[in-house]
């Protein structure tokens, strides 16, 4: 049926089936007297059992529900997708859960409070004051054993893959540069040569050890006693710690690929946590599982997860937008030049530095997106591609397996210039580069 059935009719249901089982008997008390008398045959009771088998409730549609917080510098907003509001409300409860904890570990401005400082017993064992695990490995740079959480090393390694794929030109050890930079741009002064140089010289992840090591465990309760007779010694106990080390007056920054990496963890909690689809939005860093049911789909519908590609010429409009893509399990990472920067003595300068000269990179894209399977990837891409320029950033990605992209140049003509945000003027000219599967994802006409 395609309704619901009211209480009225369920009665008279209820009613009839009554009379049906009188009917019944009575057959079944004539037919074993026949019987009795000649062969039996097969009674049919199809017709009368259909009343019995019809349905008296319909299932509960999916929900979605909507979430945003401010964290990592931005408002990070998730949406999920589940089979009722409680479960949705624990996926989300889960996201959050593991957001922080990231943040916790990755953000290498998060200092511990002084009590922690001072040794502390009580300090040391709160969260709150604790300091990352990345400002850590700062601080203890040269020690080569600073102990971290496991989804620390993991992000390292994401980074050496990132770093591997980019030809270098994604690094995450590019913290002394960015320091001097920002440095430079409170100071409204630009480096010198041989600052330069310097923070150039403490750059490179191949000098930063990842390393794996048991930490014997003081004996204790049944481990104390002495092992019985014809038993084997007892072995110490051990716990497995993942420890990072890195050469002196180095530093890390994981700006160019935490954001990513957080949304995909957030992603995998609230699978876990029994959500059926979601998407992640750490500003222009979004992961999108699962598909929207046909109850919740979008116009035409499209199921897969529809986010939208800014205009590079309207930064101050977020419904200006180029294109549109559709992503299944899939991460999108958008960035332009016209979000982050600094001017020094009246001139805008890119966040985004290049590990290979020590110096912020040319404004050569005005926007760029990449789609990977997975989101820490793709925001390590679109960083690396920032770095190389459009032919060189596009190339590079069409090598690669399970990733796409689109760079947007502006070609001023003569008068234009950009705005103090870096942003082109909107009459300039856009020049779309796109790698080879880049408009598979694509829902509306490209340019």
């Amino acid at each position: 049926m395609a309704a619901c059935l009211t209480k009225q009719t369920l009665n008279a249901e209820i009613a009839e089936n009554a009379e049906v089982e009188s009917v019944l008997e009575k057959e079944k008390s004539v037919f074993a007297k026949i019987s009795s008398l000649r062969s039996p045959r097969p009674l049919r009771l199809m017709p009368l059992l259909f009343f019995l088998l019809l349905p008296t409730g319909c299932s509960p549609q999916p929900v979605e529900v909507t979430e945003t917080r401010d964290a990592m510098s931005t408002q990070v907003t998730v949406r999920v997708i589940a089979p009722t509001e409680a479960v949705a409300r624990r996926a989300l409860a889960a996201a959050w859960k593991e957001m922080d904890l990231c943040i916790s570990c990755l953000d290498r401005y998060r200092k511990p409070s002084e009590a922690w400082l001072g040794g502390d017993e009580a300090a040391r064992k709160d969260p709150a004051q604790r300091p990352s695990d990345v400002w850590r490995i700062n601080r203890e740079a040269g020690k080569w054993n600073t102990a971290v959480d496991p989804l620390t090393a993991t992000c390292l390694a994401a980074c050496r893959e990132a770093r591997d794929l980019t030809g270098g030109a994604f690094d995450p050890t590019v913290g002394p540069i960015v320091d001097l930079w920002r440095a430079a741009a409170e100071a409204d002064r630009l480096p010198t040569d041989e600052e330069i140089a310097k923070a150039r010289s403490l750059v490179g992840l191949d000098k930063v050890e990842i390393m794996m090591a048991s930490a014997p465990l003081a004996p204790q309760g049944a481990d104390l006693a002495p092992p019985g007779a014809g038993e084997p010694p007892r072995q110490p106990s051990a716990v497995q710690m993942n420890l990072v080390g890195m050469a002196p007056g180095m530093q890390l920054d994981l700006g160019g690929i935490a954001k990513g990496y957080i949304a995909g963890r957030m992603a995998q909690r609230m699978k876990e946590a029994g959500a059926v689809a979601a998407l992640i939005a750490c500003s222009g860093d979004i992961y999108a599982f699962g598909q929207r049911p046909a109850s919740l789909a979008h116009e035409g519908g499209e199921t897969r997860w529809i986010v939208g590609v800014q205009d590079p010429r309207f930064p101050d409009d977020r419904t200006r937008l180029y294109t549109r893509v559709a992503l299944r399990n899939m991460g999108v990472c958008t960035s332009g030049h016209y979000y982050r920067g600094s001017t020094i003595q009246g001139k805008r300068y890119s966040h985004v530095v290049d590990p290979r000269t020590g110096r912020p990179v040319a404004p050569r894209a005005a926007g760029i997106t990449v789609v990977s399977l997975d989101p820490a990837i793709a925001d390590a891409l679109a960083t690396a591609i920032a770095v190389m320029g459009a032919e060189k950033g596009v190339a590079m990605v069409d090598q690669l397996t399970g990733a796409e992209c689109l760079v947007l140049e502006a070609k001023l003509k003569e008068g234009q210039s950009t705005g103090p945000d870096g942003a082109p003027p909107p009459d300039a000219e856009l020049v779309a580069h796109r790698s080879k599967g880049f408009a598979a994802f694509e829902v509306t006409p490209a340019r």
